[in-house]
């Protein structure tokens, strides 16, 4: 999924709520919100304090009239919990990459 978090008073629901679903995912971190007719994840809802408090989780691919290419994209090391090291312009490298 490419998505991204946005503060809770920058996002709003502009039609489909009623064709949600949700369950709480992440020891209680978030609720996400899904179609019930094809399954797509479509946004979350949570409370980090890493994150910065209340967040909202979107799913970009749900979005109306965004290129997905033209968005930049930040990546972080997340597999080998690597966070400190912050993101970067590239991916970072995986460990079968590693090995060859």
């Amino acid at each position: 999924m490419l998505g991204g978090l946005v503060k809770p008073e920058d996002f709003e629901l502009l039609a489909g709520e009623a064709a949600l679903g949700s369950y709480v995912w992440g020891g209680k971190v978030s609720e996400r919100f899904f179609c019930r007719t094809c399954g797509v994840h479509c946004f979350g809802r949570g409370h980090l304090a890493e994150l910065g408090g209340d967040f909202v989780s979107v799913n970009f691919n749900c979005l109306d009239d965004l290129e997905i290419t033209d968005l930049k994209v930040m990546f972080w090391d997340g597999r080998h919990n690597n966070w400190d090291a912050g993101p970067r312009n590239t991916p970072w490298p995986n460990s079968c990459e590693a090995r060859r």
